[in-house]
Order: C-alpha cells, then structure tokens, then sequence
C-alpha cells in the first residue's frame, strides 16, 4: 500500500515575523459618485526603504472576506483593489446583479475587522504574515 501526504494543512501558515517592516498600511473606503458607478476598499501598503528585501515579492491581500492582487505603486508602496457590491445598479434585462466573483470565494483565514493576510514569495516559497489596517477617511467621488 502506497500512501501520499500532500501537506494541506500547512497550506496557509501564518509567519511569526514577517521578512518586512511596514511602515504604514491603511485602507480606504470609497464611493462612486455616479449612481450605480460602484465602490470598493483601496489598500495600501509601505514598505520601510531600509528594509527593501530583493528575495521577497508581495503578491496579494486577503481583506474583509476578499482576495486583491498587490501592485507597486512606485518606490515602496503597494495597493491592492477589492470592488464591493454597494452602489451598483441590477442589470435590467435579467433582473440580476453584477457582483464580483471573489464575493463568493471562502478565504483560508478567520479576519478580525481590520485585520489583513499579506501574501508573498520569499526565495520562491509562498508564504503569509497578519497585519493590522488603519482605516483613513472614506473616499467619496462627485458626480
């Protein structure tokens, strides 16, 4: 008999200490000001400059039951992008509504209200750190 451990329960471990120092991470809310234009979560995230680790590539964010890709934003700095159901308008012609898909995505971590999941590569091995997000003052976009 041939038996294989595949290892899922370490899938997503959380780090102790994580390879980087933020110096700040903060989310916003905001709203479109055009009915049905949309809203979402914005999050940004600071990398301390005497801290740059070239072994290390951010990757995503898991935030507020969602899932959002990392992009650099210039020298240190990382946003990512989670799009929320909140001002949309139901397509008239199905009578359905236009929610994003990782809305039903289950996410592999119990969150606390401000509290985020950093995912990256370290020397080519995924792995996860905790943060806590300071909540700045919501964006609200006119018409």
């Amino acid at each position: 008999m041939l038996l294989f451990s595949l290892g899922c329960s370490n899938q997503f471990k959380l780090e102790k200490k994580a390879p980087l120092t933020f110096k700040e991470s903060y989310y916003q809310e905001w709203v479109s000001g055009v009915k049905g234009g949309g809203s979402g979560v914005d999050v940004f995230l600071l990398i301390e400059e005497n801290n740059i680790n070239r072994n290390v590539q951010m990757k995503g964010l898991y935030f507020k039951q969602k899932y959002c890709e990392l992009e650099l934003q210039g020298n240190n700095k990382y946003q990512g992008f989670i799009k929320t159901s909140k001002n949309i308008i139901p397509n008239i012609s199905d009578n359905s509504v236009p929610i994003d898909k990782s809305e039903d995505e289950k996410i592999p971590f119990s969150l606390e209200k401000n509290n985020a999941v950093v995912s990256f590569t370290e020397n080519g091995k995924q792995k996860y750190v905790k943060l806590k997000l300071k909540k700045k003052q919501n964006q609200y976009f006119p018409m």
